[in-house]
């Protein structure tokens, strides 16, 4: 059966509080759906219609949409996200899952399919690379970076907009462009009204330096561990291109298959959601 959108969820987890879009109907294969950098849960929102005969929960990861911000003396590290989707798993009763990861949420499902491969069932890779490998010899110049980063990004507003199309607009216009039928998708979510106007409600502290970055050892040791079969869904359009390093990296991984599609970085919110949704649906379950 198609999926349809169930309900809002709220999950807590070592302190924090996570919020949830539920989709599909209990007993189907278990999903956790984890977003980009800078965006929500509701960026499955056009792409899970099409899915079936699934039970979804697309998470708010920490510092997103309407979930906790990490406390002052925490940060936004990518192997932290790996105990709180564990923690999630654990509340809906799921020994083992299957992980949909856009960009920083990929990243992230790599790490936890790593970390916990008797649990993963399949990982669901769109658009998303490798954490930048780091060579130890950085590390002291890299932790300086962060702190001042962190401080610096812990004390600053977000930026503020007359009206709420304005704040659409600056989403379309950012770093990763995103057209604006599936930037207002994000904004329903993510964006808030105060008295200075709109904004997006987002920690600023997610725009800081990691405080560690993985060698390439650490990566090798995570991409190795991974036991279920993995997908990418790499967009021919995306403003992030992979590199030699990056592909010999992927092979690590045993059972891994790379499938190229037209579009942009958000591909799956935008005119190919559906062929996305249809390579997930067979990889997740072959007829």
């Amino acid at each position: 059966m198609s999926l349809s959108f169930i309900s809002e969820r709220t999950f807590d987890v070592n302190g924090l509080t996570f919020t949830a879009k539920e989709w599909g109907s209990p007993g189907y294969t278990p999903v956790i759906a984890l977003h980009g950098w800078l965006d929500n849960a509701a960026s499955f929102d056009l792409m899970l219609p099409y899915l079936s005969d699934m039970h979804v929960i697309a998470l708010d990861c920490a510092g997103h949409g309407g979930s906790s911000f990490r406390s002052a003396d925490s940060g936004y590290n990518i192997w932290q996200d790996i105990a709180e989707v564990v923690g999630v798993a654990d509340q809906m009763g799921w020994d083992q899952f299957a992980l949909l990861g856009h960009s920083r949420g990929a990243i992230i499902s790599t790490l936890i399919a790593g970390a916990f491969p008797s649990r993963i069932t399949h990982a669901a890779l769109i658009d998303g690379y490798l954490p930048g490998i780091a060579d130890a010899k950085g590390t002291a110049i890299q932790i300086a970076k962060s702190v001042y980063e962190a401080n610096r990004f812990g004390a600053a507003s977000p930026s503020f907009f007359p009206d709420f199309e304005r704040a659409v607009q600056a989403r379309v216009n950012g770093f990763i462009p995103l057209k604006e039928a599936a930037a207002k998708v994000l904004a329903q979510r993510g964006v808030r009204q105060h008295e200075k106007g709109f904004y997006w409600h987002t920690d600023q502290r997610l725009k800081a330096a990691s405080q560690l970055k993985l060698t390439r050892a650490h990566i090798e040791d995570f991409f190795t561990s991974i036991v279920a079969p993995v997908i990418l869904i790499q967009a021919e359009d995306s403003g992030f291109k992979p590199d030699a390093q990056q592909n010999e990296t992927f092979s690590w991984i045993a059972n891994f298959r790379l499938l190229k599609m037209p579009g942009s970085h958000h591909l799956h919110m935008e005119e190919q959601a559906e062929q996305v949704a249809a390579q997930v649906q067979n990889f997740m379950l072959p007829e």
